[in-house]
């Protein structure tokens, strides 16, 4: 591997960003009965708890399959840099160990079983894909170093927007409160017998964190529930937003390449959830296949893909007619290799745009529903919240105004960071808006930085 063709900036990113996924994906998971009054021992303890990492085996199978795919595909069609397919088809097949363990070696459990060892799968997945982003960038110098220049690029124009420095602060602040909730507030404080005060909505009180939000009509924390629920509403709108956007987009690519009536079967289809009632048709699918955040989450997809796919659509029928689509049709390229390597690069910025307003949609609609009462009654989210505010009667009690305004006002201010973001990307994506704004006066944005000379060979 010549490291001289990868550039510096790659190296660093590389470095900066791998523990911090593995971080990440570490606090997705950690433990809720080892808080930080355990002591540091016990904490440290939950970072290889068996419960890390214990995702659904179905889930890691499906993954290897398409992995180990990839990478024998890349290695029969001799690629350019086989040691990437090499790695491709480790990260799978260590991806397949991982969901064997995770499904019980002996007795299969479909929602995963944990493995004492699924942290140190984890781990070694995450460093594995490290090294093919190292790789990618050693067997493709020019591209790597086009790739950081435009990450810069765009980050310097998202950066002189202020309304997006202002919702990805808000988001941030929600993120980290998600993410950490372990270590700021014990969830033994949600169990119903943990009242924090024997009166029922006592005011706010400084003298006591958990009552920073005064209690609810048991006494509970207020602050406790807001904190934990968080994470649900978070996890709750970033996942469904995933899957709407794999299918929306998906879709949206198929019927808009495809013409004739296997573009049209594919759009009346798309037109048929998307005159549904969402609401009732939402209502009558979350009493019908159950109450938890599984179901709550393909509820949402399920009603929300179909305008992701008639946005997508719109733009790859204006793509595909471009002259380099045309020239890749006329040296045989196959459909499928036009819509991976010519539209999909070409809608991609769109699909994230796009993808970005849908979480706040996602997490309004978990709200919804939750506030409706389908929401999962074992676990607390800021819907959950506001059903109880309104089911004892919070409202109308001076000394609860805190219950009802703490979820009330996050939700707001999620959905109010999405579209602020979703404003600043519509600038980075679109250069016509930056030159509108920069017509009105001087120019928001700093000198821009001259393209980086291709990597030597």
């Amino acid at each position: 591997m010549n490291n001289d063709q990868i550039p510096p900036r790659l190296k660093l990113w590389i470095f900066i960003w791998t523990p911090f996924i593995w971080l990440l994906l570490e606090l997705l998971l950690f433990p809720k009965d080892r808080p930080v009054s355990s002591g540091l021992a016990n904490v440290m303890g939950g970072f290889v708890d068996k419960r890390i990492a214990c995702y659904p085996g179905w889930t890691l199978w499906l993954a290897a399959a398409a992995l180990i795919v990839i990478g024998g595909l890349g290695l029969r069609a001799r690629k350019k840099s086989p040691r990437m397919q090499v790695i491709i088809l480790a990260m799978g097949i260590l991806a397949f160990i991982w969901g064997f363990a995770q499904m019980g070696f002996t007795q299969f459990a479909l929602g995963g079983r944990g493995s004492s060892y699924s942290w140190l799968f984890q781990t070694v997945f995450v460093v594995l894909a490290a090294v093919l982003v190292w790789s990618w960038g050693a067997a493709n110098g020019e591209r790597a170093e086009l790739m950081v220049w435009n990450t810069r690029e765009t980050w310097r124009i998202y950066r002189a927007n202020w309304q997006g420095i202002v919702g990805l602060a808000i988001l941030v602040f929600f993120a980290a409160m998600a993410l950490l909730a372990p270590f700021l507030v014990n969830h033994a404080w949600l169990s119903p017998n943990a009242s924090v005060t024997p009166s029922a909505f006592a005011p706010p009180s400084f003298h006591n964190y958990l009552l920073w939000f005064g209690s609810d009509e048991q006494g509970l924390s207020v602050f406790a529930e807001f904190v934990w629920s968080s994470r649900i509403s978070l996890f709750v709108g970033i996942l469904a937003t995933i899957i709407t956007t794999v299918v929306g987009a998906g879709a949206g690519i198929f019927t808009g390449y495809y013409a004739g009536w296997i573009g049209e079967f594919g759009m009346r289809i798309t037109d048929v959830f998307l005159v549904l009632p969402w609401l009732p048709f939402a209502m009558v699918l979350a009493a019908a296949w159950g109450q938890n955040y599984a179901i709550i989450i393909l509820i949402i997809a399920f009603t929300s893909w179909a305008g992701t796919a008639r946005l997508v659509r719109a733009q790859v029928l204006s793509v595909k007619e471009e002259p380099f689509v045309e020239r890749a049709r006329a040296i045989g390229s196959g459909d499928a290799h036009i819509m991976r390597k010519h539209i999909l690069p070409n809608v991609m910025p769109l699909i994230f745009a796009n993808a970005v307003l849908t979480v706040a949609i996602a997490v309004f609609s978990e709200t919804t529903l939750s506030f409706l009462g389908l929401g999962d009654p074992l676990n607390f989210s800021w819907g959950t919240m506001l059903e109880h505010v309104f089911d004892t009667g919070a409202t109308e009690i001076p000394t609860a105004t805190a219950y009802l305004f703490a979820p009330g006002l996050a939700v707001v201010l999620i959905v109010l960071a999405f579209n602020l973001i979703g404003t600043a990307f519509d600038e980075v994506i679109d250069p016509k808006l930056r030159k509108r704004e920069q017509s009105t006066g001087a120019s928001r944005l700093p000198s821009a930085t001259a393209a980086p000379d291709p990597a030597p060979d």
